[in-house]
């Protein structure tokens, strides 16, 4: 079995620290290993890699720079030319940090591309972001395409935020949907190595240990049925769980207690939902009595989109979330609807599976 180049996306707004992070990173590496680094700037300019270059300090550690203009639209052929090559090096990891203007829908699209996705082997994609701009900083499109896409998301700079901006920074990271592998703080860059294998692949094929199977107290101990159906997936693992696969490509979670029910499912990215019939579908669930939330992100036939339904709220919008297909209700009461009955109208609304 050929298994491709670890990757690693380290992302964040324009001046967050995310050459820094990079550089402790470097500093870590195992003597053994030869890594390289793929990095953009926006300007003509390139100053990034230079940096990168004199902290690497050995011929161990390969740095590219991809300057003028974002590796996700403008420079984007030349992000892919430049991609190839170091992937053709088989470095034991390619760490790419885009510049802080760029969205990561687009750069995930291209390692997905076919001749490219079968050598890479995408883990962690890290954001940082500080806590101290937080708001103003989510206010722009491409950080939020950036938190959408993440699996790490980190606090840089801690040693100069408030308390109420880091426990801040902690409710919002914590009430993200899907659920974060991994959310921390960061001072001067300083972050532990292992953080980068968080993840596995593109397609949601498999995750990291916890990633996605969270089991929280919500102090129910009145349950009267508690029941997750796992196919086999072990909880115990420390190396990284199948999730869903071409094998079980729909796995469903359920919580059910006196008070409130949970409805979950987890699908295998290749799944591809029709556009049309999920945003129907979105629809008629409103309609359930008691729902108080419905969050979902689909593989859908117009792309990746992200839903959020509450009492108040009905949004659908482009989603930079690659892993795989999730959806998740609450509802408020002790007559839930049949699971049986909403897994097969998620299933009706399947368009194909993605090549």
């Amino acid at each position: 079995m050929i298994i491709g180049v670890p990757v690693n996306v380290i992302c964040g707004p324009l001046g967050v620290g995310k050459t820094t992070l990079i550089n402790q990173l470097l500093a870590q590496r195992p003597a053994a290993e030869q890594w390289a680094v793929l990095v953009n700037e926006y300007g003509l300019v390139g100053l990034d890699a230079a940096l990168m270059e004199s902290a690497g300090g050995t011929a161990s550690v390969a740095v590219k720079e991809v300057a003028g203009g974002c590796i996700c639209c403008s420079a984007g052929p030349v992000f892919e030319v430049t991609l190839i090559q170091l992937l053709r090096r088989k470095p034991d990891r390619l760490l790419i940090e885009p510049t802080g203007l760029a969205t990561l829908s687009g750069i995930l699209d291209t390692l997905n591309k076919e001749g490219i996705r079968d050598a890479v082997d995408l883990r962690s994609i890290v954001c940082l972001l500080n806590p101290a701009t937080l708001e103003h900083d989510l206010a722009r499109e491409e950080v939020r395409d950036q938190v959408d896409a993440a699996d790490a998301l980190i606090a840089s700079r801690a040693d100069l935020a408030s308390t109420d901006e880091l426990q801040h920074f902690r409710r919002w990271a914590s009430a993200l949907f899907p659920a974060r592998s991994h959310i921390a703080e960061t001072a001067h860059g300083r972050l532990p190595a292992a953080v980068l294998n968080l993840r596995h692949r593109i397609g949601g094929a498999t995750a990291a240990p916890g990633d996605d199977h969270h089991h929280h107290d919500h102090g129910h101990h009145d349950d009267q049925h508690t029941h997750t159906i796992d196919h086999g997936v072990d909880r115990s693992a420390t190396g990284p769980q199948t999730i869903a696969c071409e094998q079980t490509p729909i796995v469903p979670h359920l919580h059910r207690s006196a008070q409130t029910t949970t409805f979950g499912w987890i699908c295998w990215a290749g799944l591809v939902f029709d556009a049309e019939r999920a945003a129907k579908w979105m629809e008629s669930l409103t309609d359930i009595e008691g729902l108080r939330r419905l969050k979902a992100v689909l593989h859908t036939s117009r792309g990746w989109r992200a839903f959020n339904v509450t009492e108040d709220l009905s949004e659908s919008r482009g989603s930079a979330y690659r892993r795989d297909s999730r959806v998740e209700l609450i509802i408020e009461g002790d007559r839930p609807p049949d699971p049986a009955a909403l897994e097969a109208s998620l299933r009706g609304c399947l368009h194909q599976a993605a090549g």
